[in-house]
This record gives structure tokens, sequence and C-alpha cells, in this order.
């Protein structure tokens, strides 16, 4: 009796299953809301800073550069009750944000929908200490059984992914097209390429499907119109990516 091939599903998170593009403007409001235009203008610019140096958001590590320019972490801010509320405010603004708030619709219906044709994992990149937590807080984690893999740079550590969920097939559901064409370049085995138009860094690709994904959908919702056949044979060949979206999409949410 042949055992049939065994399929894969490695799934992005932001901004495939979950909105970070709202999360992230939310977020901006709420700050403004509780430091203020100046303060808030200073928080994005450590932001950008941390991601520029570690190549990952940090949340964590932002918020310990902002302690440190603004003073918050000085014993004089512990003893004073305004500025020990506000630390506080802040660490649970961003910390405990609630990601489950901006999941797309269908996202659960279409993580079952994979499960029944195969393994799915979560494979994110992220800073290791905040992602997980984010994934958790959104209830991702326990639809795909807790099998969860976070990188600050995934195509890096495909050695581990295949190694811990071995496959005859991988299935790739991202938004980002750099990230697509890495994992197959970086990958040895049989792959599909699935980009989800979802996000800013899908839109750098333009209108219609992506020559150099096996599918194209517009949302992550259409997952359940793919079916094991497709998946596992692909009706055309892909195309070797161009250049003009790769600035666009790289770098991390």
């Amino acid at each position: 009796m042949t055992t049939p091939p065994r399929l894969t599903f490695l799934v992005d998170v932001d901004n495939t299953l979950l909105d970070n593009d709202a999360a992230k403007v939310e977020l901006d409001r709420r700050l403004r809301g509780l430091l203020g235009e100046q303060e808030t203008e200073r928080f994005w610019r450590l932001y950008e800073e941390v991601r520029q140096e570690a190549g990952v958001v940090s949340y964590p590590l932002t918020l310990a550069r902002f302690h440190e320019e603004t003073g918050l972490d000085e014993p004089a801010a512990r003893d004073d009750a305004a500025q020990r509320e506000l630390r506080f405010a802040l660490a649970d603004l961003t910390v405990a944000f609630p990601y489950a708030d901006f999941l797309y619709p269908g996202v659960f219906e279409a993580l079952a929908h994979l499960r029944s044709l195969g393994r799915v994992v979560i494979l994110s990149d992220g800073d290791p200490a905040y992602q997980p937590s984010k994934i958790a807080r959104a209830g991702l984690d326990a639809a795909v059984d807790g099998f969860v893999l976070v990188y600050p740079h995934k195509e890096e550590h495909l050695r581990e992914a295949t190694a811990s969920f071995p496959a005859d097939r991988y299935v790739l559901i991202e938004d980002k097209p750099d990230n697509i064409a890495k994992v197959r370049a970086n990958l040895n085995a049989p792959f599909t390429g699935v980009l989800v138009r979802q996000g800013k860094y899908a839109a750098a690709v333009g209108a219609g499907s992506w020559a150099s994904a096996e599918f194209t959908l517009e949302r992550i919702s259409e997952i359940i119109g793919l079916d094991r056949e497709a998946l596992l044979s692909p009706a055309h060949p892909v195309a070797a990516p161009s250049a003009s979206w790769r600035h666009a999409s790289s770098g991390s949410t």
C-alpha cells in the first residue's frame, strides 16, 4: 500500500494571518493618547533604530531604550507616582496589545482546512522573545497544535524547520514576496509558494497573479479553495522574480 505524500504548511503571521498594518495604526493611536505627539515620535524613532540594528522588530528593546532616553528607568522616576503609572501603562499597551482583534476574517477556518490536508506550522520572522507571545495572545498557537517556529530570518533556519517537520512537499503561505523567493532558493525539497495579497509588502508586486508563486490569493480565507491535488501538483511553472519589488518587501514588518 502506497503511503500518500505528506504536506507540511509553513504559514507566516504578520499580514498573512493578522492585519499587522492595521494593528500598528491602532497602536500608534493609543500611544499618542498615552504619551503625546512628541514622545510617540521618539518611540517610533527608537523602534526603527532597533529594527535596523537587530533586523527584526523588538518592542521589548524599544521599550528599554525609551526608558533610557526619557529617564523612566531612573530611581527618581520609579519613586514618582505619575511616572510609575506611565511606565506600567506603556508596557501594558505594547506587550499586551490585543492582536486577536486584528485577525483576518476566516483565519481559523483556513487553518482548520490546512490541518485537514497536512501538518500546519507557523513559521514567522520576528523577535524570538516577543513574537511567540504575540502569536499566543492572538490565539494562533492553539489553532496549529502549538507548532510555532520564530526566527529573526526564517530562510536561514530551514534546516531546523524541515528536520523538525519532515514532508514530501512544503507549502509556504506568505504575504511577503521576498520571503517566498528566499525560501524557494534555500529549501532543498519540493516547494509550493502561496502569495496572500494582504498588506503593504504584497501590494508591491502589482495587481493580478504573481508569476513567482504557484498560487496568488486575495485573502487568507481563499485558502479553503485549494485541495491536496492542486498543492501537490501545481498547474504552472513559476517565473524568476523581478527585482522591482525586492526593496519594498524586504525587512521585518
